[in-house]
């Protein structure tokens, strides 16, 4: 298997002052469970649809970095890294609903 290179989310949980086509809804479910909303071009028989599903046996590692807002102080926010994430399930299409478990084995 080639190597893969990794996928990075960067989630902006408050999306205020965007438009609406960009307003995803992204929100941590609870301590472990992320869902994130993909971009309404992807669907799950889209290249990166399909990675993001078979991430796992593609040998594609998916990295989870998150601010509350866009902006801190006048100045672009800090991203926090969560770590690896896994795919857990989704729903829809254009866009996608997933649901990334932490990978609490990753070290």
């Amino acid at each position: 298997m080639k190597g893969c290179a990794p996928h990075i989310l960067l989630v902006t949980l408050n999306k205020q002052g965007r438009a609406d086509a960009h307003k995803y809804m992204d929100h941590w479910i609870d301590d472990t469970h992320f869902h994130w909303q993909s971009q309404n071009a992807t669907d799950p028989t889209s290249k990166r649809g399909d990675d993001i599903i078979r991430h796992a046996a593609l040998g594609i590692d998916i990295h989870l970095f998150v601010r509350d807002t866009k902006l801190a102080a006048g100045k672009a926010a800090p991203f926090t890294y969560h770590g690896r994430v896994r795919y857990q399930s989704h729903q829809g299409s254009r866009p996608m609903s997933i649901v990334f478990g932490l990978d609490t084995a990753a070290g």
